[in-house]
């Protein structure tokens, strides 16, 4: 396909590597990533600099696109705020076998394989679904959030900004759960979960109960 949209990947780690095998190689050419030094692991595109050089890469490598592919939150958060400023596009990044059926998804945001979104959803900016994930109708998830591998999220619930679903939580319906959440790996949340609250366990309690 010509004229490929150049891309560059903030994040040479682990997730940063998955994310350059989810590009769609029809639409993106990957230019390389953007990171501090190899993480010891051969990468399939080199570095290229580190974001605190987005402005001279942006113009010797000339890309207008960006991910954001640094699984700790507060980080991406504050990658977005230093580089926000240039003139970059964050893409939704889609696996060809995520089904979505909400057109509000925000930039930024990366769907892993299998991820299912049914309708009237809302996923915020720069949040990650991983492998597996499914939302029921009318979940609304803000900002910077990661929900994790095999988290099923029933209807009609709302996740708050900055907020971490382990991997395999189960949510019921009508539930609310606020910003900087932690929900633990394998839990079942049947209650509403307070801003800056860790909860775990079957049913999901909070740490410190």
């Amino acid at each position: 396909m010509a004229n490929k949209q150049r891309i560059a990947i903030i994040g040479a780690g682990g997730f940063g590597r998955e994310v350059f095998h989810l590009l769609d190689d029809d639409l993106y050419e990957c230019v390389g990533f953007i990171d501090y030094k190899k993480k010891g692991k051969e990468l399939p595109a080199p570095i290229i600099g580190h974001e605190d050089d987005m402005g001279s890469l942006v113009d010797i490598y000339e890309f207008s696109k960006c991910v954001i592919a640094v699984g700790d939150m507060k980080k991406r958060k504050e990658i977005y705020k230093i580089i926000k400023k240039f003139p970059l596009e964050f893409p939704l990044i889609i696996d060809s076998s995520a089904k979505c059926f909400s057109k509000d998804t925000q930039e930024g945001t990366i769907l892993y394989p299998d991820v299912v979104i049914m309708n009237d959803c809302r996923i915020g900016k720069f949040t990650l679904l991983n492998s597996g994930v499914t939302l029921g109708h009318d979940v609304l998830i803000g900002n910077f959030c990661n929900i994790n591998p095999g988290a099923h999220l029933a209807g009609r619930i709302t996740v708050g900004e900055d907020t971490f679903i382990g991997i395999g939580a189960c949510i019921k319906e009508n539930i609310t759960i606020g910003r900087s959440a932690v929900i633990g790996a394998g839990s079942v949340v049947i209650n509403n979960v307070a801003d800056n609250t860790i909860v775990y366990g079957v049913p999901a309690k909070a740490a410190s109960s």
